[in-house]
């Protein structure tokens, strides 16, 4: 019995063994899937492990350049070193027209014996403001930044200007710690709007850079901001904020500042402001008619050519010059005279129907004729014309009136003269 038992179990151990031996690849394919999705999922890990370790080393080296690039001191120090600098003027070119006593009167505001206050310096759109500027700076631009207002936003003017200063704060390590030292709660100038805060930012280091200069140079910095006219088409609160800065680097001494506006009736804007208090009016005009004839000479225009038409159409206007060379290249002074002519009668003869509502007419016929024989004080415009009238013939789409820091209105220009005696039958004295 024991001999038969014996012989019993040996198949079975047999068939058991040969039946793990027929199951062993399914475990096999099913250990071996189990295991690369483990490795797969560790050797994933370990990438991204990396990845982050890297992209943290990289921030931490840009966090600390940022802070040695952009700390206070560095930041101030590029401002300081464009003002020593100067800004860069382009060469004159060969057109260009001399006028030494412009200059010489615009040197003397860039440059003052003692600040007492700061400038407006403003003329009619077209007669040479920025020209006369850019050569008054030419001859020796050292301590004086200058920028003009493009056609940008009104949230980007602090912006630009701060371009211009080279101002280029990082807000994480230069404002916050900055404004801080300067006993300035970061919350006061965090909750303002663009782009006054912008604006507030830069107001502060422009105050500690011109303070730098000062010491260093014994004598205050220059900022000169040119056609501030385009900022208060969008809205005077900005353009009374930068006179409120001008006004009081003027009261402490500080710093320079010269508004430059291409628009003379924006004056009334800017007077709005009580920071006109501390601010030097000063009006650059036209060129003379001898200057006005030797641009046209010196743009190939013929002598007696250049004459009559300076004295017919554009006086010393010089962007009506500019126009002139070239269109007297192919046509006459009276076609060139029609075209304006046209334009100034059409609005005027618009504005005065208007008028004849009121039975005013007579009046406004003999204060514009008077006007074609020179200045009128402002009150008398304005009780003749009305002041509705007056801000319509003022408008620079029209360009019929010219106003003028010492309270007079004048004719906007030569042609308009011309056209406005034509158009009402005025006789002159």
């Amino acid at each position: 019995m024991e001999i038969i038992v014996f012989w019993n179990r040996r198949p079975a151990t047999g068939a058991l063994l040969a039946a793990l031996a027929q199951q062993q690849p399914t475990f096999r394919r099913v250990f071996g899937f189990i295991g690369g999705v483990v490795a797969y999922a560790v050797s994933t890990i370990f990438i991204i492990l990396v990845v982050a370790a890297f992209v943290a080393r990289h921030v931490l080296d840009n966090k600390n350049t940022i802070a040695k690039t952009h700390s206070p001191e560095v930041v101030l120090a590029r401002m300081l070193a464009r003002f020593e600098a100067g800004s860069v003027i382009p060469p004159v070119r060969n057109s260009h027209i001399d006028r030494p006593e412009a200059v010489a009167m615009l040197q003397g505001v860039l440059r003052p014996a003692l600040l007492k206050d700061y400038t407006v310096f403003i003329g009619e759109v077209g007669c040479g403001k920025t020209t006369a500027v850019l050569d008054a700076i030419r001859a020796n631009s050292t301590g004086i930044v200058y920028h003009i207002v493009q056609s940008e936003l009104i949230v980007d003017v602090p912006k630009r200007l701060a371009g211009s200063l080279a101002f280029e704060p990082n807000q994480f390590t230069f404002t916050e710690g900055y404004l801080k030292d300067c006993s300035v709660e970061m919350h006061q100038i965090a909750s303002a709007e663009e782009p006054f805060k912008s604006w507030a930012i830069l107001d502060f280091s422009l105050r500690d850079v011109a303070a730098q200069f000062k010491t260093k140079h014994g004598h205050p910095a220059t900022l000169v901001i040119d056609a501030v006219d385009m900022i208060a088409q969008q809205g005077p609160a900005l353009l009374h904020a930068i006179q409120k800065f001008a006004k009081a680097a003027a009261d402490e001494q500080l710093l320079n500042v010269v508004l430059v506006t291409c628009d003379v009736s924006n004056l009334p804007e800017l007077k709005a402001s009580s920071a006109m208090t501390r601010a030097r009016v000063v009006e650059v005009g036209d060129l003379t008619d001898q200057q006005a004839v030797t641009y046209l000479v010196r743009r190939d225009i013929h002598e007696d050519l250049a004459k009559r038409a300076v004295a017919e159409i554009a006086g010393g206007r010089l962007i009506l010059l500019n126009n002139l060379a070239d269109d007297l290249l192919f046509k006459t002074v009276d076609e060139i005279f029609e075209v304006f002519s046209s334009r100034t009668e059409s609005s005027l003869q618009r504005l005065i129907d208007d008028l004849a509502l009121y039975n005013a007419t007579s009046v406004v016929h003999k204060t514009l004729c008077d006007l074609t024989h020179g200045a009128l004080h402002i009150d008398i415009v304005h009780c003749a014309l009305g002041k509705d009238l007056t801000k319509k013939l003022l408008a620079t789409h029209i360009n019929i009136l010219a106003y003028h820091p010492n309270d007079t209105y004048t004719l906007h220009s030569r042609y308009v003269q011309r056209s406005v005696s034509t158009l009402l039958n005025c006789t002159r004295p």
